[in-house]
């Protein structure tokens, strides 16, 4: 039976890894005439090269395929390759200056919302047709002029995708802070960042698969498959806490790292850097608040956005008093920055502490869906950054919509009756390590 694409390809990495070069550099060859649209299969070609000491034929790939996938709205892929070009020749940092006019807030071109361009990927169904013999100087040569060849690929989209963080930046802070951005390649079994390690940069996930994992109890418990495109890491852009997760590479992969000092040093001669962190990690914590937590899993995702758009700043100092126990609940809570201690007094008076809330934390769900009294008080323990969404705004939604009621007072019912049940096991009131059941 004859061999396909995928079956050639993953062929060819394991050629690759194993120091086997001029079968992974057929393989890969192969792939590019059977697939040419697969980007992959090029970006390989050059690292193997590499091996063999072609450099300049090297380089010239890397260069090719970086300046398609930028035009071809793959702007990830092509800043892999271009950091890769730019390890061997410096001039070719002058791309990014281009990438910049493409791909930042300046630009009429990014799409503020969308899906970029499908990726073309082999599969079973792509013949792959058999090399004929070629000498080792003759295979380079081939496979190093092949794969730079984008010409017959060469199909450019007029709207292209948003950079995380980076499509906030204007022009002269996109270029700023792309310079000092870092390409780090795992291979499958690395880790990553570690849970509990310091975190000091953030991460794009250009191409390949990490797995998120975190402790609990004796035990790991996996949480997350991640795709290429994907984002994490981000707190450590905005806070000096612990990593929460370990991340580790399912398969190899190229990652764009940015540390925080560095931000922090080009955010000192760029303000519009400052505003374009804020506006990110806003955007982040609000996308994935509406898109995880089980309030807002009921709503279309054009009314999510227009959720998002109801939250307002909300700055706080230590000992602001949020939300006071038995008081009428006035919104929900999304801590950016800072820390919140949640406290109730038990039978005899004394205030007990119940949680701590840190960076990403939620509180004050319930009153957003029913009139009850809250349960506990929520005081800021320091200088910090909230998202406040007032509980009028959400009800003007609600009116709009009455058939979601339905599915949100189940959900109330049910997560307000895990809670009691948490409270009922122990009078003495423990800290509760869930921050999901601190319902107020």
């Amino acid at each position: 039976m004859a061999a396909n694409a995928l079956q050639v390809f993953e062929a060819a990495e394991a050629a690759l890894r194993t120091g086997r070069y001029p079968e992974a550099l057929q393989g890969y060859l192969q792939c590019v005439r059977a697939v040419p649209e697969f980007w992959r299969a090029r970006f390989r070609v050059a690292d193997t090269l590499l091996n063999f000491k072609a450099h300049l034929q090297a380089l010239e790939i890397y260069k090719a395929v970086g300046w398609h996938a930028i035009k071809a709205g793959q702007p990830l892929q092509g800043l892999v390759a271009i950091k890769m070009a730019a390890a061997m020749d410096k001039s070719i940092l002058e791309a990014v200056e281009v990438i910049a006019e493409l791909y930042s807030r300046d630009s009429d071109r990014v799409m503020a919302s969308g899906e970029p361009p499908a990726r073309r990927l082999p599969t079973v169904k792509d013949a792959v047709a058999p090399l004929p013999p070629l000498a080792p100087a003759d295979l380079l040569a081939t496979a190093a002029n092949e794969a730079a060849d984008t010409e017959a690929i060469a199909k450019y989209p007029d709207r292209l995708p948003a950079i995380p963080l980076f499509s906030f930046l204007d022009e002269d802070a996109f270029v700023s802070v792309l310079e000092s951005l870092q390409l780090k390649r795992f291979v499958a079994g690395q880790k990553v960042i570690e849970e509990g390690q310091p975190g000091d940069s953030f991460f794009i996930l250009a191409e390949g698969f990490v797995e998120v994992s975190r402790r609990a109890a004796d035990k790991v418990v996996k949480i997350a498959k991640l795709h290429p495109g994907a984002v994490f890491g981000e707190m450590a852009l905005i806070s000096k806490a612990p990593r929460t997760a370990t991340v580790v590479a399912l398969s190899d992969c190229d990652l764009l790292e940015l540390k925080r000092a560095s931000l922090e040093h080009q955010a000192q001669k760029l303000a519009s850097i400052t505003q374009a962190l804020k506006d990110f990690t806003n955007e982040r914590f609000l996308t994935n608040l509406t898109s995880t937590s089980p309030i807002f899993k009921p709503f279309p995702r054009s009314m999510r956005i227009e959720i998002i758009k109801r939250f307002q700043d909300f700055p706080v100092d230590p000992g602001d008093e949020l939300i006071g126990e038995g008081e009428p609940g006035q919104g929900l809570y999304l801590i950016l920055k800072g820390g919140v201690d949640v406290t109730k007094k038990d039978a005899s008076g004394q205030v007990v502490r119940l949680a701590q809330l840190k960076e990403g934390d939620v509180f004050g769900e319930i009153s957003l869906l029913q009139d009850s009294p809250t349960t506990a008080t929520c005081t800021a323990t320091m200088r910090g950054d909230l998202k406040f969404l007032p509980k009028r705004e959400f009800a003007s939604l609600m009116a709009r919509h009455p058939e979601l009621r339905g599915e949100l007072a189940k959900i109330t019912t049910e997560r307000l009756q895990k809670t009691k049940q948490m409270m009922a096991a122990d009078d003495s009131f423990e800290m509760i390590e869930d921050d999901d059941l601190i319902m107020l």
